[in-house]
């Protein structure tokens, strides 16, 4: 059992329905993201059993044309081993008026998400779900000076790549940063963005097929939101899997516009700790929502000065 945590601006509405963002690249503020060495991996690939990967959209290509055709295809939920990092506090928590949110992952009997849609046959290259990675686990990133593949591309065991396909590539190349970035301690749940249990667009007509824009508008699973007048896809409430499939594929090819929402439902059984920040004015009461505290427990701390060290305490409230 590993604890992890999430530096927010502000609590948005994770402890009162358990939605958390999966961060398309476009939104993420790294510009090296699925960096890697591209005639490296070429070299690399030389020597798999097939040396080309096979996208059913743009067919036998590269592996190295897979991840960058598909990257945007990836969204990220970052967490951090460290709840105490100042500059985490400044960054990613809104100049300490922010909060961190508290997970347990590691445990069978403690999912991470309420029900991980998987259907990997459909929009993964593996061979099924136990050779897919996109199983919604959080990895530790590593850190290195050289882009993925420069130096270690025969560090790693490639054996069963057959099985796994291109997306064994197109999930590590996010699991590895510039050294510049360890203090962050990042722990990584990487996923398919047609994974999504729910997203929010700016319009309709975004969707290019018509026909899958007008399954969308005429269903029950989508709605206008009132106050922001966007369209909210809710696709875990879809039954059938082709289907869901189907309009995810479409609403995931929207990823490179920074405002398309790709969100995920935390369960309510991993939330354990709200963590407020220093100069944040959100009070206990906002964070005690109704998903949250349907397992009966939330610990929330608020954040106050070391009086001898530049560091943080925590007392509970």
């Amino acid at each position: 059992m590993k604890q992890l945590f999430k530096y927010m601006s502000e609590p948005r509405t994770v402890f009162e329905d358990g939605f958390i963002r999966l961060s398309q690249p476009a939104v993420l503020n790294d510009p090296f993201e699925a960096s890697f060495c591209r005639q490296s991996l070429d070299e690399l690939a030389n020597h798999f059993d097939g040396t080309s990967a096979l996208d059913p959209e743009f067919g036998e290509i590269s592996f190295s044309q897979y991840v960058e055709m598909r990257m945007h295809h990836i969204g990220i939920i970052s967490f951090s081993e460290n709840k105490e990092n100042l500059l985490m506090w400044a960054h990613y928590a809104n100049e300490h008026k922010g909060i961190v949110l508290g997970v347990t992952s590691g445990l069978d009997s403690i999912p991470l998400f309420d029900n991980l849609f998987r259907a990997d046959a459909l929009i993964n290259s593996s061979w099924d779900e136990r050779c897919s990675p996109f199983k919604g686990s959080p990895m530790p990133v590593s850190y290195r000076k050289g882009l993925r593949y420069r130096n270690d591309k025969f560090d790693y065991d490639y054996s069963n790549i057959s099985a796994e396909g291109a997306d064994r590539i197109l999930y590590e190349v996010f699991l590895q940063k510039s050294d510049e970035w360890i203090y962050e301690q990042e722990h990584r749940v990487i996923l398919r963005l047609e994974q999504a249990d729910r997203v929010i667009i700016d319009d309709l007509d975004q969707i290019e097929n018509g026909h899958i824009r007008d399954r969308v508008k005429a269903s029950a699973y989508s709605h206008v939101d009132p106050k922001s007048g966007r369209w909210v896809i809710d696709l875990m409430e879809i039954a059938d899997e082709v289907e869901r499939v189907s309009v995810a594929i479409h609403l995931a090819k929207l990823s490179r516009n920074p405002r398309s929402l790709y969100l995920m439902k935390l369960s309510a059984i991993c939330i354990n700790n709200c963590l407020i920040g220093i100069n944040s004015e959100v009070r206990k009461e906002d964070v005690l929502g109704s998903h949250a505290c349907s397992v009966g427990y939330l610990d929330v701390w608020r954040a106050k000065k070391n009086t001898e060290y530049y560091s943080l305490e925590f007392e509970e409230i």
